[in-house]
């Protein structure tokens, strides 16, 4: 991964920490449209395996509903709870025995920092389950696992693409203009660094897989030194240690056969960060002038002030996979929207219409309420053809044809997505289709 530049100017790494924060909330909201639409029976299984799949769900939301009540039982004088309250109520539960169950089980470094504060509270809870109540906990935990969101949010009701479509292409709203989607995102399997197990010292997690080499670094470690031992032993047989394991703030374990040098050593620099700034009490995202006023050397301040930022962008980079970006976030939106638009249609709405047709007729909506949209499939769209001005590009059949079949490959990406339930972009689906 290529690193931030602290060079670059504060209001530069200000705009580019946004960006990646934006990113970061796109990524997460069509990762979950996309999952939910995998995780629902109805959408993703047929015959008999639909109807077992419908009361699996089913029956696990009423385990869930009956282990809330163990822990917080319903009391007689207190008014119901609206269904909406009730929902809250259930995921947020959820979501913290899963996150203490998965702490448990897993080193993989998935941090929550606000369900890290609850964890002792979901753990002494955890401990007081049957066996039959623990598997109920284990299934939520494999399937909210397996989609790195909480599998009880991703069965509510689909969101609906039309009104995705009238947020990002009528009214060109942002992410941050939408009610916040999703609520609950959890480690996903597979998705984190391969080869790498954390633990620290404040949560010493079981150390489940092989290793043949351990780094602890303790507080306000040079990077530099870190970094030099890890070279020095990387090619040593054998199991290596770096630093000492009775002193100690975080514990890399790393299988050098399952991980790169460069993943490791970005992984320790970000974490390493982390744990400096947390302990001198900065936000890492302090303007200059903040720190100039305990700093002496009000341009060591801005230095400092610019790195801490250039490494926060660093680490949401890293951590939330926004190192390759193929479309802007907004061209994203609008064609992931008509995407998942024309997928609903032809796998929900009407299946027996051809997804050409839902095309053609999206275009002539388009055309209507919002023709600039339609730029982001041809760049000339909305442009005159003659000095006349009587025509545009876009009302030629060949135009009608770029247009139809660009919005078909937004089909097929859509549908790779779901099937797959994964964010990926149309060169990963290109990537693919070369290596099946």
């Amino acid at each position: 991964m290529e690193r931030t530049s602290p060079s670059m100017s504060y209001a530069d790494l200000q705009d580019t920490l946004d960006e990646g924060f934006a990113e970061q909330r796109h990524l997460n909201l069509w990762l979950f449209l996309y999952s939910s639409r995998h995780a629902q029976p109805e959408l993703s299984q047929s015959g008999s395996a639909k109807e077992h799949g419908i009361q699996e769900r089913n029956q696990l939301i009423d385990e869930a509903f009956l282990l809330l009540h163990k822990l917080s039982p319903p009391k007689p004088w207190r008014p119901s709870p609206s269904p909406q309250e009730l929902e809250v109520e259930l995921n947020e539960f959820c979501f913290g025995i899963t996150y203490a169950f998965h702490k448990k089980l897993l080193t993989d470094g998935f941090i929550d920092i606000h369900f890290e504060t609850e964890r002792a509270y979901y753990d002494d809870f955890i401990n007081t389950l049957t066996h039959d109540e623990i598997v109920v906990v284990s299934r939520l935990h494999n399937l909210t696992y397996k989609y790195g969101f909480l599998i009880t949010e991703l069965w509510l009701p689909l969101i609906s693409s039309e009104a995705l479509m009238e947020a990002f292409i009528i009214k060109n709203l942002e992410i941050k203009d939408i009610i916040p989607i999703p609520n609950f995102t959890f480690a996903k399997e597979g998705s984190h660094l391969q080869g790498i197990q954390i633990s620290t010292k404040e949560h010493q997690e079981a150390i489940t897989n092989p290793w043949d080499l351990v780094v602890f670094i303790i507080e306000n470690e040079k990077f530099s030194d870190i970094k030099d031992k890890v070279i020095n032993c990387w090619r040593l047989p054998g199991n290596q240690i770096i630093g000492d394991k009775s002193n100690y703030k975080i514990a890399f374990y790393v299988n050098r056969s399952q991980c790169s040098i460069k993943n490791l050593l970005d992984t320790i620099k970000l974490q390493i960060d982390h744990l400096n700034n947390y302990n001198k009490g900065l936000s890492l995202i302090a303007e200059p002038e903040d720190l100039g006023g305990f700093k002496k050397n009000r341009a060591k301040a801005k230095k400092e002030a610019k790195r801490n930022l250039s490494s926060t962008i660093d680490r949401l980079r890293l951590s939330e996979g926004l190192i390759h970006k193929r479309w802007s976030v907004e061209q994203s939106n609008v064609r992931r929207s008509v995407g998942l638009y024309l997928w609903d249609q032809k796998n929900i709405v009407t299946p027996s219409r051809s997804r050409k047709s839902i095309a053609r007729d999206l275009i002539d909506k388009l055309k209507r309420q919002k023709p600039e949209a339609l730029e982001f499939y041809l760049k000339n769209f909305n442009k005159y053809d003659s000095p006349a001005k009587t025509t545009k590009f876009g009302d030629s059949v060949g135009a009608l044809e770029t247009v139809t079949r660009e919005m078909e490959a937004d089909f097929d990406l859509t549908d790779n997505c779901i099937r797959n339930f994964e964010f990926l972009t149309p060169q990963d689906v290109k990537s693919r289709r070369r290596k099946s």
